[in-house]
């Protein structure tokens, strides 16, 4: 017996905390052992890599960081939250009562502007003959139109920006999404340049003989579309006042448009609504009188 109680002293010296039990381990038989000829069981138990501390520490080095959520970036005159920011002009800061009243005087100035360059451009065109050769610019309006409503849906994502937002001014509701107004105003701007560019050509160009197709009344095509363009660029002539009211940028990347800017806009405007009163009055006269 003392081979045997040697070995054991033996081994309690060396693995101390295995006899003494101060780790609980898994438990594994190893291979006969024989000491001074004597053949014994020797017991040895294996510390569990994944204890609980070794665990947790290798969780403290492995744990991932959580990364940081993306702030919404609001860029005045992009989407409704950037055009209900202050605008250059300011107007989008006043009360909505007096909002209103100001895209109501500008609704009026416009149309009275117009109706005064219609009847200017009527009275020199009776005057003086050369005037009248301005006819032969019509098919160039016509592709600027076509060219236009193109760009609704290239540049889809920046008309519907400008598309007034639900009750801006405090009166303003329009059944329908801004995708839906965008792609049938593109639609029919397109459809009436390339009316006006047919009856244009036809008018500068045909035999007085000729007689021009109808659309919409006995004036023929070019009064038909010219017309309607009419009716279009007044359809859409809030969305112009939104840019100058609450700043909404077309294209959205581009820059703030100054106040100048949306005046020189205007006056463009007034004089589009102009020629196309003059292209379309036969049209205008014919509908009126039926």
């Amino acid at each position: 017996m003392k081979p045997v109680c040697i070995a054991i002293t033996l081994y309690a010296v060396c693995q101390p905390e295995v006899v003494f039990g101060f780790i609980t381990p898994t438990v594994s038989i190893a291979p006969s052992a024989r000491i001074n000829n004597h053949q014994v069981k020797v017991e040895s138990r294996v510390v569990d890599e994944k204890s609980p501390s070794s665990s947790s520490a290798l969780a403290f080095f492995n744990r991932k960081v959580p990364e940081p959520e993306p702030v919404a970036v609001i860029i005045q005159g992009v989407g409704e939250e950037g055009c209900a920011l202050p605008s250059p002009s300011g107007v989008n800061t006043l009360p909505e009562p007096l909002q209103a009243l100001v895209v109501l005087g500008i609704v009026a100035a416009l149309g009275v502007s117009s109706a005064a360059f219609s009847g200017f451009l009527e009275d020199i065109t009776m005057k003086y003959e050369w005037v009248q050769t301005w006819r032969y610019t019509w098919p160039l309006l016509g592709a600027i139109y076509v060219a236009a409503g193109a760009t609704h849906f290239t540049l889809q994502d920046a008309y519907e920006n400008i598309f007034p937002s639900p009750k801006a001014w405090g009166i303003w509701y329009l059944p329908g999404s801004p995708e839906f107004h965008v792609k049938w105003t593109g639609v029919a701007e397109a459809l009436g340049g390339l009316g006006l560019c047919i009856g244009g050509a036809l008018d500068a160009f045909a035999p007085v003989s000729f007689t021009s197709p109808n659309i919409l009344s006995e004036a023929g095509i070019l009064s038909d579309s010219a017309a309607a363009l009419l009716i279009l660029t007044v359809a859409i002539t809030p969305a112009n006042i939104f840019m100058y009211t609450h700043g909404a940028k077309l294209p959205i990347e581009g820059p703030e448009v100054p106040v100048v800017g949306h005046a020189i806009r205007g006056i463009f405007q007034v004089i589009v609504i102009g020629l196309l009163y003059q292209m379309g009055q036969g049209t205008f006269d014919a509908l009126l009188s039926s």
